[in-house]
């Protein structure tokens, strides 16, 4: 970590959060988190959190967890500047080890999002497991949120939706492509609706380097 780098951290911030979690969290001077009555953020033994990471393009970032929201961390997670994340009532967001958030993206959790091990979430990107809304189609109403759950080592392109989807392990999602149902695993998707163009892809994740970034 260089010099620059280092002034950008919030000693009292990741000292506070840490302690109060009982894990490592390294949050930016210019992070917002706002945590409601009974929200925390869950840390597996030797994981790591870092909240807020600079990048030129990105705005500072934005944690919210609403009462009884949680936020778990199963190993190291990098989640750049820019990113908004909104973790409803009792909602549930989970974040495997050596996941990478780039700048910008947004997470909006009402009932239950599964990001898996070793993933790369482009800049941009937009996740969410429901409308939030009351909603009837056809004289029937619709679930305000049906949950979401991306494998391990997927990749989502730039700019791409993924609403109430199961994406399967390895595969990759292109840029700006719209997902809302179930992805098999090893396969690449593209448009809107997202469909499989190509299959035995296998996006075979990575891991961070000494520093800190995603090699």
């Amino acid at each position: 970590m260089n010099i620059r780098s280092a002034l950008s951290f919030s000693l009292s911030k990741s000292l506070y959060l840490s302690a109060r979690f009982h894990g490592r969290v390294v949050v930016t001077r210019v992070t917002r988190i706002r945590l409601a009555k009974g929200a925390r953020i869950e840390l597996a033994p030797s994981a790591r959190l870092r909240l807020g990471m600079r990048h030129p393009l990105g705005t500072p970032l934005s944690l919210q967890i609403r009462r009884g929201g949680r936020l778990t961390v199963h190993g190291e997670v990098l989640i750049s500047s820019g990113t908004r994340i909104l973790i409803g009532d009792n909602a549930h967001l989970e974040i495997g080890d050596q996941t990478f958030i780039h700048y910008d993206g947004v997470i909006t959790c009402w009932e239950h999002i599964v990001i898996g091990a070793e993933c790369g979430i482009s800049w941009n990107v937009n996740i969410l497991d429901g409308n939030g809304h009351d909603l009837t189609v056809g004289g029937k109403q619709r679930p305000k949120a049906r949950g979401a759950q991306i494998g391990d080592r997927v990749w989502l392109g730039t700019g791409a939706t993924i609403v109430s989807a199961t994406i399967g392990d390895g595969s990759v999602v292109g840029a700006g492509s719209v997902v809302s149902s179930k992805v098999p695993s090893k396969v690449l998707v593209k448009g809107n609706p997202a469909s499989v163009v190509r299959e035995d892809v296998l996006f075979e994740g990575h891991q961070f380097n000494r520093s800190g970034s995603p090699s």
